[in-house]
């Protein structure tokens, strides 16, 4: 006589559905957000448009300094 077996396939997987899924929804997430993050954050957010608008840096006058006056000496 053989021995009885346990169940009919005697291979169990190592993790349940139910786990694997929530790490795969857990995974997934992470990614999402932080290809937003990256997205909402990143320089020069209005590169990508068509109009394109130059500015100049404004130009001030240079400062001018006087020195004081020679006290007199009468």
């Amino acid at each position: 006589m053989s021995p009885q077996r346990k169940s009919k396939s005697g291979w169990k997987p190592p993790r349940d559905r139910h786990e694997v899924i929530v790490a795969v929804l857990a995974a997934l997430t992470v990614v999402v957000v932080t290809f937003a993050l990256v997205w909402f954050l990143r320089p020069n957010r209005n590169s990508g448009s068509s109009s394109s608008t130059t500015t100049t840096p404004a130009t001030t006058a240079p400062a001018t300094t006087t020195t004081p006056a020679a006290p007199s000496t009468t």
